[in-house]
């Protein structure tokens, strides 16, 4: 499927270079437009299911064709439930991904799925970029009790998703189950793409 695809694309690709070649227009114009057309018709598609896709299981066929790379073997690891492959697969996309932010982030995930609260915590205040810090940061004060701070921070968050999410995390520490769950699937239904996914199946292991 993949070749033909690719085949189609580099026809159309021909078939439009040509038609602007008999109307004689600029070789740099020519060439532009059919580099944009590639794009759009092979990267286009990709960013679509990453970023904004609602179907899990179309965003979870494009994790599994691309799960070789760690950022995207992490969320199928989530599915799984298995605690021991979550964390290893965040301990590959730090040994991966050197970038400070990635580390900051990822460090930070690690320790929550190790349930190490007052690591998390300090990782958490140590992001470099909003608005994950303070979403992190609203996520560590739940889990502390401070429902009052982790609720004046989720007020600050700028995603509807995150907001939900927290509220969620505060209802499940507080013992209302009810609260829990409508909050989850608030946050689950505003998300979109590979964050929707991570974060449906990282709410089936509260749930579970």
């Amino acid at each position: 499927m993949k070749i033909i695809k690719y085949a189609l694309i580099f026809v159309l690709g021909v078939i439009l270079a040509t038609a602007m070649m008999f109307l004689e227009l600029p070789f740099w114009f020519i060439y532009v437009s059919v580099v944009v057309i590639y794009l759009l018709l092979l990267v286009a598609p990709q960013m679509y299911t990453v970023y904004k896709s609602k179907d899990l299981n179309k965003i979870e066929h494009y994790l599994e064709k691309n799960k070789r790379k760690p950022i995207f073997a992490y969320p199928l690891a989530l599915k799984t439930g298995d605690q021991e492959q979550i964390v290893r697969s965040i301990e590959e996309i730090l040994k991966r991904h050197k970038q400070p932010y990635m580390q900051e982030v990822y460090k930070t995930m690690l320790a929550l799925f190790e349930n190490n609260v007052s690591k998390f915590e300090q990782l958490a205040k140590q992001i470099s970029k909003e608005p994950l810090r303070t979403y992190y940061i609203a996520y560590a004060e739940a889990l502390k009790g401070n429902f009052d701070e982790a609720t004046t921070l989720k007020n600050q968050l700028p995603k509807e998703w995150m907001q939900h999410a927290i509220a969620a995390v505060i209802a499940k520490e507080q013992g209302n189950i009810n609260l829990f769950e409508k909050e989850v699937d608030k946050s689950i239904d505003l998300a979109t793409g590979v964050q929707k996914y991570s974060l449906y199946y990282s709410f089936q292991l509260d749930i579970d």
